[in-house]
């Protein structure tokens, strides 16, 4: 996993993130246009990643991930 983008698309688009993160379409869809989950949905997230085998998503990566966005 190399970006926010990569991560919604392994996990189905934004109407599956949403439903795994607890918001609306509209908030995840814009989080993936931001390129920039906030912290409060992180351990939904790695939780989801896990339980779906989807390797590569812990809070380590989540961090470098956002700060290589924010460069």
């Amino acid at each position: 996993m190399n970006s926010v983008s990569t991560i919604f698309e392994t996990l189905g688009g934004p109407t599956k993130v949403a439903r795994i993160l607890g918001v609306g379409f509209t908030t995840a869809s814009e989080m993936k246009r931001r390129g920039s989950i906030p912290v409060k949905y992180w351990p939904k997230l790695v939780e989801a990643c896990e339980a779906n085998g989807v390797d590569g998503v812990t809070y380590e990566r989540l961090v470098v991930m956002h700060s290589e966005a924010a460069q």
